[in-house]
């Protein structure tokens, strides 16, 4: 993302994984912050509003957030959390978690991207894992581009496979896989064996 061609670069990103503990929003936070600190204009939304956790993260309140926007009960930009420390990166956190998540993603959504990507040099979307739930693969189609993570000696080949080839029938624009967790034993196995 960093290196590549201004005028192809993605303005926004969808990061998600085949399965929950993955470590999909740790990378999300950790690539808006270094982005920021380079710099760029970033901003984060918590997209899983079934277990949000970059609020967490980054210890910002969460009583308001991406939910009340989608249920047009706020203004995106009166709900996003300006951070002191990186200047430049903002948190929209997903708001109060609810059951209704697939109902909130649509069009919304696509509009409050479309409006962030103008704004900010990047917007990153920490999304629900993609197997087994609706809101990522509607997320996926709104984006320039998605991250997927997979946790190494954990995440199943079929399971990344599974998301890939979703991914692909959708005609979403995958950037690229992040292999998360990778110890000196667990890469030493990789490498021999697979």
């Amino acid at each position: 993302l960093m290196f590549a061609d201004p005028d192809t670069s993605p303005h926004s990103v969808v990061v998600t994984s085949p399965q929950p503990s993955e470590g999909k929003s740790t990378v999300s936070a950790l690539l808006a912050r270094a982005l920021a600190v380079r710099g760029e204009k970033v901003v984060l939304i918590d997209g899983d509003l079934r277990r949000p956790s970059v609020h967490r993260l980054f210890e910002v309140p969460n009583s308001i957030g991406l939910s009340n926007v989608l249920l047009q009960q706020i203004s995106w930009r009166d709900a996003v959390v300006r951070m002191q420390e990186p200047a430049g990166l903002d948190i929209l956190p997903a708001g109060p978690a609810t059951r209704r998540a697939s109902d909130l993603i649509g069009t919304e959504l696509a509009d409050l991207i479309e409006e962030a990507s103008r704004d900010y040099d990047l917007v990153v979307l920490d999304a629900p894992p993609l197997l087994g739930f609706a809101e990522p693969l509607q997320m996926a189609t709104s984006v320039d581009g998605v991250i997927v993570v997979a946790r190494a000696g954990d995440t199943s080949r079929a399971a990344l496979g599974a998301v890939i080839a979703t991914l692909s029938r959708l005609r979403a624009n995958l950037l690229g896989v992040v292999l998360n967790e990778v110890h000196r034993e667990v890469s030493s196995r990789y490498y021999y064996s697979y």
